[in-house]
């Protein structure tokens, strides 16, 4: 975030804390550096630092203060130095949402996306304070993070909230064609077609979540008829058909997997199909194909579509094996407590199923899973 328009998001972010008052601390030279502090934020960040800097010598306890040195020196690039004053004042005042996700998005361009993550989020649940431009970069920062480490449905889970704002800018459109791709590059190290492709991608997967199904489907076929070989293309419009027509999406899923065959996304969805399709057999040997190639952190996934295909084919034992594989990898999945209580039900295990049934009654309230309509990246609809 540099310039103009970062100045502006700088001066709006601070201006939505009506509770911050510049306390009178009894003394005219504190008031003074206060004036000349403010009065520079827009235009002289560099000079507002100093003016800050010598403030908060004098009053370590004025956190307002510390948030806007710690804003203007994120306008700066200064990242560390950003962080250092962001935390000093959210340790002062950690009520303000705002300043959390400054936090974050601070702490991301320091090559720490697990804690960046942690604190956006934190931002996130108290309330971005309905400031715009600043929570649409907010989300998309936090997307970027989350498609940079192949965790395309919880990407699709921070955009989803902006598709209520009109006119977005093009990053946002950008983070949902990688998403709608399944593709985690980053978006500067691009080929200019392949860039392209993203465009593409990322503006008819949202007009399709904004509620413009005309533009959505003119911007898939025009995907398709331009980029039929560029990877997770027919991924991508198989997405987009999952809610229409189920076999037409199993067939672009599989022209996919034909193509790029270790786009495990599209494998995934492939199995989760087989299953809904009452073909477990097949689902199974589509999962033993995508575990080879599924990170670690979503083979959690293949346990459980595993469980579930097992269950279909009548295999209780191999069913809980697997299940309980899911639950120990990805113990806060509800959907996983619930099959791991139907295996143990039909094994005749009735403790086990009743303690996975409440573990199920838990997990169920605490996920609220946000996610763009029809856009299920793994093929697990949000009611299974």
């Amino acid at each position: 975030m540099r310039g103009s328009s970062n100045r502006l998001l700088l001066v709006l972010l601070f201006l939505a804390a009506p509770w911050m008052r510049a306390q009178t601390p009894g003394k005219e030279q504190f008031d003074d550096l206060a004036r000349r502090a403010q009065a520079a934020l827009d235009g002289h960040p560099e000079e507002a630092i100093q003016l800050y800097k010598q403030a908060v010598a004098m009053r370590p306890d004025w956190p307002e203060g510390w948030l806007y040195m710690g804003g203007a020196l994120y306008e700066l690039g200064r990242y560390a130095e950003a962080t250092d004053a962001l935390r000093k004042g959210i340790g002062l005042a950690p009520v303000f949402a705002n300043g959390w996700a400054l936090l974050g998005l601070s702490e991301s361009q320091l090559d720490d996306p697990d804690q960046a993550l942690a604190d956006i989020r934190k931002g996130e649940e108290m309330g971005l304070g309905g400031n715009i431009p600043f929570e649409t970069a907010v989300r998309v920062r936090a997307a970027q993070l989350l498609i940079r480490s192949s965790a395309f449905d919880e990407a699709l889970a921070q955009l989803q909230p902006l598709t209520k704002y009109p006119n977005n800018p093009p990053p946002v459109e950008e983070a949902m064609g990688l998403c709608a791709l399944a593709s985690a590059d980053d978006m500067g190290q691009l080929t200019p077609q392949r860039r392209a492709v993203v465009d593409l991608a990322g503006k008819a997967a949202w007009a399709f979540a904004t509620q413009h199904p005309d533009r959505a489907e003119a911007g898939y076929r025009q995907l398709l008829a331009q980029y039929p070989a560029e990877p997770g293309v027919h991924y991508a419009y198989g997405l987009y058909l999952m809610e229409t027509d189920m076999k037409q999406a199993l067939a672009e899923f599989q022209k996919e997997v034909q193509n790029n065959p270790k786009h495990w996304p599209a494998m995934l969805v492939i199995a989760s199909i087989q299953i809904r399709q009452g073909a477990p057999e097949k689902a199974i040997e589509s999962l033993h194909t995508a575990m080879k190639s599924v990170p670690t952190k979503y083979r959690w996934l293949c346990h459980l579509n595993l469980g579930r295909a097992n269950l279909d084919a009548n295999n209780a034992a191999v069913a809980i094996s697997e299940l309980e594989s899911a639950v120990r990898q990805m113990p806060s999945s509800a959907n996983a407590h619930f099959f791991l209580a139907e295996a143990y039900r039909q094994a005749g295990r009735k403790a086990d199923a009743e303690r996975e049934k409440t573990e199920f009654e838990k997990t169920k309230v605490q996920q609220d899973r946000l996610g763009v309509p029809a856009l299920h990246p793994f093929g697990i609809p949000a009611n299974n």
